[in-house]
């Protein structure tokens, strides 16, 4: 993923050397000096592939550590045993990072730790739904169990627009073999988002934001933002942390209600986000906790400095191609976005995502992966970040025949398909 390529500047800062493995023959991972590729299959649509070659790797030479940014954590935490025994792997057990990850099972975990999250009917009957939503207030949102980048959103000011939603998104999602959406009520605030990096439930540094711009531009992924302190939101994610006994990075989507503040978790990501060079800007140093944490040192937590900006270009770009879709004044939006994109409203402590301009290879990199995805996006029809995204994914029902074979170790058996 194209913000993990300041890990790997980081590490090789430190005078280490990193093995970055993917399934693309040229990524920004791939295109920082010093940096050993892996060419692995997809992670989607051939797990067993996936885990098999970065095994083979893990065997072929020490490593200190292997270190999943996105959802290869899931691949891994739940096949650790296949790998633990090669290295060192910062991750909570399969079954905790599945919970965080299905969000109707995230809310429950909130119900359990008196974490707020908005009113939800996490288990929607399709055969009496006006009645199971008697409790919720519209405006509501429809989101799908397992989906990021705000795949499957909908939002319904009316029963009959969300029963007519409702309809179409489980007709579609019936087809992929996955679960039907979910319903939450939607919560009027701003968007505060989190990223942390922990070790056996102790906090050991984090980066907590807003975004000043997102993709989708109603409440997505942040192509700009500016760290913050939110006593408030440092308080959930610290109880969250201990009660998970989290490991790893877990980032965190919360919105705080404009009415009394209260901030309500509404998603959870158990990986790295595009925070990751936010948090080096303010002073969080990921790289060297990591190795401390592995070399089992004293690791002293620490929070970023608050009002330091940045953005990623390629989230820039999508947002600029986002303002393409069909809607009245398509032109005037579009150009009003270039602007923007050109010129925004406040000042950036960094314009991009890695450690200098110097590394013109990562530049390079991301814009061929952008131009990859608007072309697929531009032939298919499916959304931009679903494109991006669609290899990269954790897929239950790819994982399910590695489950089945007497080769490998599970290490937990009855996670549902949805």
């Amino acid at each position: 993923m194209f913000f993990t390529a300041r890990l790997i500047q980081g590490f090789n800062a430190s005078g280490i050397a990193v093995t970055a493995a993917d399934h693309h023959w040229w990524s920004v991972g791939k295109s920082i000096s010093r940096t050993k590729w892996l060419c692995t299959p997809s992670l989607a649509h051939n797990p067993a592939g996936y885990l098999a070659a970065l095994i083979r790797e893990l065997k072929s030479r020490p490593y200190d550590m292997l270190l999943p940014t996105f959802e290869e954590s899931l691949l891994l935490a739940e096949f650790r045993d296949e790998v633990e025994s090669l290295t060192s792997l910062l991750l909570p057990p399969f079954e905790m990072m599945w919970r965080l990850h299905h969000k109707p099972s995230l809310y429950d975990l909130c119900c359990e730790l008196e974490i707020p999250t908005p009113p939800t009917v996490p288990r929607v009957n399709p055969e009496n739904l006006e009645s199971q939503l008697s409790a919720l207030q519209f405006p509501v949102v429809l989101k799908l169990p397992t989906s990021n980048n705000s795949i499957g959103r909908e939002y319904c000011d009316s029963m009959p627009e969300l029963v007519e939603r409702f309809q179409l998104l489980e007709a579609r999602e019936s087809q992929r073999f996955s679960a039907p959406p979910f319903v939450q009520q939607k919560i009027l605030g701003e968007e505060i988002y989190t990223l942390m990096l922990c070790h056996e439930g102790q906090k050991l540094g984090e980066v907590i934001y807003r975004p000043l711009r997102c993709f989708p531009e109603n409440g997505g992924t942040s192509s700009h933002r500016e760290s913050i302190v939110h006593s408030r939101v440092t308080e959930l994610t610290e109880r969250l942390a201990r009660a998970t006994r989290w490991s790893g990075f877990l980032g965190l989507d919360f919105i705080v209600d404009h009415n009394d503040g209260t901030p309500y978790l509404i998603d959870a990501n158990p990986r790295a986000n595009p925070a990751v060079h936010l948090g080096y800007l303010g002073g969080v140093d990921w790289t060297g906790i990591l190795m401390d944490a592995v070399r089992g040192r004293h690791v002293v937590p620490v929070i970023a400095r608050p009002g330091i900006r940045n953005r990623t270009p390629l989230l820039d770009a999508m947002w600029i191609i986002d303002g393409l879709s069909p809607r009245r004044n398509w032109a005037t939006n579009l150009s009003h976005r270039i602007r923007k994109v050109f010129r925004p409203d406040w000042t950036l402590d960094s314009g991009h995502d890695f450690l200098g301009r110097s590394e013109w290879l990562c530049h390079m990199a991301l814009g061929w992966q952008s131009v990859s995805a608007i072309s697929s996006s531009l032939l298919t029809g499916r959304a931009l970040g679903q494109c991006f995204l669609q290899s990269a994914n954790y897929n239950p029902l790819t994982v399910l025949p590695m489950r089945q074979s007497p080769e490998l170790s599970a290490g937990h058996m009855s996670t549902p398909l949805s």
